[in-house]
């Protein structure tokens, strides 16, 4: 006859059965405590909204975090602090503000302090164009037109004389002059020395460019656009400003012409 297996007392069967089941119930919870905290934090509302706009190069702001702050108000149908975590869709913040002229990226989250922190990246411009068809706008580096400013003035090349009309795929068409004047530009703004010496371009009804310097009263005769020769030819300026004009004195000289094969003329006063 088989041994009848001894039952043990029902304290110890409840310790035992805490042993094996109780990280269930511990997960459990967990679970539990973890949904209520994220959903009692879903439901509190933004302290505080904090834009910081990171400065261009030279430091200055295209736009103001006061500007953005507007920007987001009339976006949205009540005051961010007014609208639960929930109800903040953090894509919609930045897509809003990405859509403001001078800004080229946002990032927006909430700290565990409830306050929205948006961090903007500006659009920095290459060049200004003052067009004699009366056009008065930046592009930048990309071929992407800014509108001014009303907070500062940057301090980029300024184009002035006959401009063709801007046109949203001009980047497109390596023959159109606002391409070419791109392409300029960032050669201009890559060269140290060059991007010390040039202030303003200006477009002649030939379609020649005459370059105007930051020092000195001189007038630079560049001539039209060409990817390669127009390159040749700055490289012979700096040469020139660099081993001629130091000997001279820039003052003796109204002109300098750069269209002629490996020569620069210099006309004096």
């Amino acid at each position: 006859m088989a041994k009848q297996k001894q039952k043990l007392p029902l304290p110890y069967r409840l310790v035992m059965g805490i042993k094996s089941y109780g990280w269930i119930f511990i997960t459990l919870a967990i679970a539990v405590i973890a949904m209520s905290a994220i959903g009692t934090r879903e439901a509190s509302h933004v302290q505080t909204v904090a834009p910081v706009v990171m400065p261009l190069p030279d430091g200055s702001a295209l736009v103001t975090p006061e500007q953005l702050l507007e920007k987001l108000s009339a976006s949205f149908t009540k005051p961010l602090s007014a609208l639960s975590l929930a109800d903040i869709d953090i894509k919609r913040v930045e897509d809003v503000l990405e859509n403001q002229a001078f800004v080229a990226d946002a990032d927006a989250f909430v700290d565990d302090d409830l306050q929205l922190n948006i961090i903007v990246t500006q659009q920095v411009p290459l060049l200004r164009v003052i067009a004699e068809n009366g056009q008065n706008y930046y592009l930048d580096e990309n071929g992407l037109r800014m509108p001014l400013s009303e907070n500062y003035t940057a301090r980029v090349p300024v184009v002035t004389g006959n401009i063709v009309l801007w046109s949203d795929d001009f980047m497109e068409d390596s023959d159109n002059q606002l391409y070419q004047l791109v392409q300029f530009a960032r050669h201009i703004r890559a060269d140290e020395f060059l991007n010390a010496l040039v202030e303003q371009v200006y477009v002649n009804t030939a379609g020649e460019w005459v370059l105007a310097p930051k020092v000195g009263d001189q007038i630079i005769h560049l001539g039209r656009y060409h990817e390669m020769t127009t390159v040749e030819r700055l490289e012979r300026l700096k040469t020139f400003y660099r081993e001629g004009v130091p000997y001279e004195g820039w003052r003796k000289y109204k002109s300098f012409d750069l269209r002629y094969n490996d020569q620069v003329v210099a006309r004096k006063n």
